[in-house]
């Protein structure tokens, strides 16, 4: 058993004797029964019937049919989280758990469950059906969620009934593709087409794609305006070509275990979208890590933050510079560090992982890129299975997890050190993994890979469409603007260079993430207790903690670049 397993076991045995949430009237059989008194297996059961009622069931068997694979995905999370006295979680953590899975596996920038700078608990997520699914399937999830919670295996339906939902969209887009390179899906199934060549099927994923990556209604769109997509794809997406050889890849290795007979059917080039479509959002990221390795290259002093002028330098003389978005709108993303008027920066990662870098985009999401902090806290949450943990046991972990710009083992600096033990005393001892004031930690931790959490309500990112729709603001910076800037920038450096590092911001506002019941005091705090009565407990937990000291993560010792690993945490 590892060491932290170890610690875990120990710890969990105290979880389970003090830190239940308190609930009123609540007895053994509250593990089991819901608070109507049926069985939680019933009550899954029991969402699956409605689906079924509401959409058919065909619709419930190809939501059943993903929830395993869901469930296996969703449990790290779900076992990491606070839930009721039903082991359940509340609709605002639902929220959260989801919008957190789709950015994961896919990309994905759920419409509805992305906060978008607001906070989660300001909207129920069963409202994602609303708009393209009705009314009556929102009520559904809804319903349920407020009786008592999601268990795991219905996070599990939610997410899979999502997907469902996807699935219908990319026939409904494959559909519209056959029907503007001059055939109907219609006639391929009842065979009047059953043969087609390879280069008909390419030339029908290439409208598809185009449909996708364009953002094209394909409900409504035409074979001109598709023409003419064609026509100007080169400029509008550069990176056209490169998409083509990944959707050919996809579709060998798709072909790979198809029959020769089967290569051009509707259902194998359906199959193949799809695929193309759950790993759209990996391979595209490719692009998004090239983005932060230059941002990277001008971040002089490791801190995950680039001077404005030197975000814009270039641009005056490289016509393909790419980093030109205006100072109000690199604000309305949370992407612009302020805190010195004089000096203002932008924050990578706030910068990389705003709309204004997501591509493709369906009704239901867009795809965008792929937080790297998510695989940090991912470890975190895998290795502490809790809501909370101790500091020295946050602190012993995040030293051997490396990043792309931060190496492994390391000895975090003092004030890093203090500012968790500040989150803990704020929450009685502990520190809670899903929470603002440790995600900003993390944000000092890994500057380059965790984005700065702004309190909710103070920024609103937006595309590039949606900024100027709303503001009747440039999105990109004019170049008198930068010159402006520039001139600026040089006075102020001649009058009064800077000496030393700016700190990095902190801001003392707490906001959970995820709703916490109402419980009794931290396992770890009451783990405190036992410790200053019970020598044995003492015994078995300093030796576990000596052990611990010896361990070193898996990690990459040597140089790094950008966010060097330079242990200067401003705090």
């Amino acid at each position: 058993m590892s060491v932290l397993r170890m610690i875990n076991f120990i710890v969990g045995a105290a979880l389970a004797l003090v830190a239940r949430p308190v609930e009123a009237n609540s007895g053994v059989s509250s593990a089991f029964l819901s608070r109507d008194g049926l069985p939680h297996s019933m009550i899954a059961t029991d969402l699956l019937s409605e689906l079924e009622r509401v959409v058919g069931k065909d619709h419930r068997l190809a939501t059943e049919r993903r929830v395993a694979r869901l469930e296996g995905a969703l449990k790290p999370m779900f076992d990491s989280m606070p839930k009721n006295g039903e082991g359940n979680l509340h609709a605002m953590s639902v929220r959260y758990l989801l919008h957190r899975l789709f950015v994961q596996r896919h990309g994905w920038f759920v419409n509805g469950l992305a906060a978008a700078g607001e906070s989660w608990n300001s909207s129920s997520p069963a409202r994602v059906f609303e708009k393209h699914a009705g009314e009556e399937m929102r009520d559904v999830f809804h319903n349920k969620l407020e009786e008592a919670g999601f268990s795991l295996h219905q996070v599990a339906v939610f997410a899979a009934t999502l997907e469902a939902l996807v699935h219908t969209e990319s026939i409904e887009r494959l559909e519209a593709a056959y029907r503007i390179t001059g055939i109907s899906a219609k006639d391929q199934l009842i065979g009047e087409h059953n043969q087609l060549t390879d280069a008909y099927v390419t030339e029908a994923a290439d409208m598809y794609m185009m449909m996708y990556v364009l953002n094209m209604n394909h409900s409504i769109v035409s074979a001109d305006e598709m023409q003419e997509a064609k026509e100007n794809i080169m400029e509008i997406y550069p990176t056209w070509p490169d998409t083509q050889v990944f959707v050919a890849g996809v579709r060998e290795s798709v072909l790979a275990d198809v029959e020769s007979k089967d290569r051009t059917t509707w259902s194998t080039t359906l199959k193949v979208l799809e695929e193309v479509g759950e790993r759209y959002g990996r391979w595209q990221d490719k692009e998004c890590h090239h983005l932060k390795d230059e941002l990277v290259k001008m971040d002089e002093d490791g801190n995950g933050r680039v001077p404005l002028e030197r975000f814009y330098e270039k641009a005056m003389t490289n016509s393909s510079w790419q980093f030109l978005e205006s100072v109000p709108y690199l604000r309305q993303l949370g992407a612009l560090d302020d805190t010195d008027p004089h000096r203002l920066s932008v924050i990578i990662p706030n910068y990389i992982n705003s709309p204004s870098n997501c591509v493709a985009s369906s009704k239901f999401y867009a795809v965008c890129c792929i937080d790297e902090c998510e695989s940090l806290l991912g470890s975190l949450e895998t290795h502490i299975g809790m809501p909370d943990a101790p500091p020295a046991l946050i602190t012993q972990l995040v030293a051997g997890l490396k990043s792309t710009t931060v190496s492994a083992p390391r000895q975090l600096d003092a004030a890093l050190l203090q500012r968790l033990e500040e989150i803990a005393t704020h929450h009685a001892g502990t520190v809670p993994l899903h929470g603002r004031l440790f995600a900003q930690w993390m944000h000092h931790a890994y500057p380059c890979e965790c984005p700065y959490p702004h309190v909710a309500g103070t920024t609103n990112p937006l595309g590039a469409e949606e900024f100027y729709a709303s503001t009747g603001h440039e999105v990109e910076a004019t170049h008198e603007e930068i010159r402006e800037l520039m001139h600026k920038t040089s006075r102020l450096n001649a009058e009064a260079p800077a000496t030393e590092q700016q700190a990095l911001p902190w801001s003392a506002e707490e906001e959970l993430f995820v709703h916490r019941p109402k419980q009794s005091p931290s396992a770890f705090s009451m783990l405190s207790g036992f410790i200053a009565k019970g020598g044995l407990l003492v015994a078995a937990l300093a030796s576990i903690l000596a052990m611990m000291s010896k361990v070193n993560d898996t990690g990459a010792k040597g140089m790094v670049m950008g966010c060097k690993d330079n242990h200067k945490y401003y705090v």
